[in-house]
């Protein structure tokens, strides 16, 4: 899902789930590990979630929907019918399953690509931490640097990976 400062409208009739009510849009959609990691890392099963995305625009359906029910609102005081404040508890309890959703992902995230960096060029964990502290590029250019750092050629490196995994 492309980031822009442009809200969607809410999303209405989805199939909900007992187990992910909250979210509102499909899930991302992880390639299996046989691919193997770079494959992983451009089909951005390791970027930074939608959820926190998702979990800001529940907040603005939530002004808008306050707003609609002030317009309509035939009483003197909006501000102390239950009603006004139903609908400001409905989104905010989906805003914070978001959000906790969301770092949840993001954590598994970050220690799946330690992880699998760790594994596929046999290095510590704290080399691979101490790389993605200071990288300020995307995820396949991180994957690049650490095999230019092991001192090998990234075409020749990548090569060697796709004809081994042709073999399999």
């Amino acid at each position: 899902m492309a980031y822009t400062n442009k809200i969607p409208e809410k999303p209405k009739h989805r199939k909900r789930t007992p187990f992910l009510w909250w979210r509102r849009f499909k899930s991302h959609k992880y390639l299996p590990v046989s691919k193997g990691l770079l494959a992983r890392i451009q089909n951005g099963d390791f970027e930074y979630p939608d959820l926190f995305t998702h979990a800001k625009w529940e907040l603005h359906w939530m002004k808008e929907e306050q707003e609609e029910f002030i317009k309509e609102y035939k009483g003197f005081n909006y501000m102390e019918d239950k009603l006004y404040h139903d609908i400001e508890r409905k989104y905010r309890k989906r805003y914070n399953k978001c959000m906790e959703d969301a770092h949840d992902i993001e954590l598994r995230h970050l220690n799946g690509l330690v992880d699998e960096l760790c594994k596929e060029f046999n290095v510590s964990k704290d080399y691979v931490r101490d790389k993605m502290d200071t990288w300020d590029d995307t995820t396949e250019s991180l994957y690049y640097h650490i095999i230019k750092d092991q001192g090998m050629n990234v075409d020749t490196y990548i090569k060697l990976k796709q004809s081994k995994r042709k073999n399999k």
